[in-house]
């Protein structure tokens, strides 16, 4: 009976587009397999990361397929005596995977994939992927929880020992759980990744606007600048027009000051024109009576007789000082 805390490891069934593509990685990348201890299985690691089966195929299943179908050409190559098509055997010209597995073992395939580079685990950490997040569980306890929760699936029955000729065992059940937490683990590390890519993306676009408002502040700061000097420019012409308000008065004041002197003036003149006037009535009357013999001399002063002579010099000077008025 399962509880709910156990794992349900179910088996992957390769398709041929996976055979295929393992060849063919097998095939490009056969200086990793060196016989060294665990280089098999950090290449295959490798290989099964790159073909995006990781968490479903573990290294010892891939090394197993590998080996089978390794196997299976050989003997495809190479038929005993009386075996043959004819007897319902499987043929070289029959199987599926003959003329790639000729390919591959010939060299011909060592081009076909990308070329890896394999990524070397610690013992404990290839099977047990993540942190450790508490010192008081050592991993041998943990190990063993671990296998606890996948035997109830091994102990399912004879069926499941087997998926096409990869025999499931307890260590390539547990490497699957681990392959599978790594790949979860690799899955949060890209989420996280991209996170990361859109926040320094947000980062950017606001260092972009804080540069577009540094832009703009600037702008501002020079036509405030420009206005200044324009309001400054107008303060000038003000003053001036102030100066030159203030000229204008003092010379309307003088003009004013001039005026009523030529009106004082115009006055005098008004006056000494009704003096000649009346000098120049005296005159005709003393004229007319001396003509008529009347001429009289007032205040018992001597009677004198005034020569026509004397009063046309003095009515010549009238006259003459009457036109050097009006000229005024």
């Amino acid at each position: 009976m399962e509880t709910k805390d156990s794992v349900m490891i179910l088996p992957y069934k390769m398709t041929d587009e996976d055979t295929a593509n393992l060849i063919k990685m097998r095939a490009s990348n056969e200086e990793l397999f060196t016989g060294k201890r665990n280089a098999s299985k950090i290449a295959w690691r490798a290989v099964i990361r790159e073909l995006g089966l990781q968490g479903k195929v573990t290294s010892g299943q891939a090394g197993k397929k590998w080996e089978n179908l390794k196997t299976k050409y050989k003997e495809l190559k190479y038929p005993p005596r009386g075996s043959g098509a004819g007897n319902g055997d499987v043929t070289a010209a029959s199987w599926h995977w003959f003329h790639l597995m000729n390919e591959a073992m010939e060299g011909r395939l060592s081009t076909s994939a990308p070329a890896l580079t394999a990524v070397s685990y610690a013992e404990d950490e290839s099977d047990y992927p993540g942190p450790v997040t508490s010192r008081t569980h050592p991993r041998k306890r943990r190990k063993e929880g671990m296998k606890n929760e996948i035997l109830e699936f091994l102990t399912g029955g004879a069926e499941r020992e087997e998926i096409l000729g990869i025999e499931v065992k307890e260590g390539d059940a547990i490497e699957m759980y681990a392959d599978r937490e790594e790949a979860e683990l690799e899955r949060v590390a890209m989420e996280t990744e991209r996170e990361r890519a859109g926040l320094d993306a947000e980062k950017a676009g606001a260092h972009t606007h804080r540069a577009g408002f540094e832009r703009e502040l600037a702008a501002i700061d020079r036509d405030r600048a420009a206005l200044e000097r324009e309001k400054a420019g107008v303060d000038r012409d003000r003053a001036a027009v102030e100066r030159d308000r203030a000229l204008l008065e003092k010379d309307r004041a003088l003009m004013e000051r001039e005026r009523a002197a030529m009106d004082r003036d115009w006055a005098m003149l008004e006056k000494d024109r009704a003096t000649l006037e009346r000098e120049r009535a005296m005159l005709q009357r003393d004229k007319e009576a001396i003509k008529n013999g009347t001429f009289e001399v007032k205040n018992d002063s001597p009677a004198m007789e005034l020569d026509t002579e004397a009063l046309e010099r003095r009515e010549r000077f009238l006259s003459l000082f009457e036109k050097l008025i009006e000229k005024l």
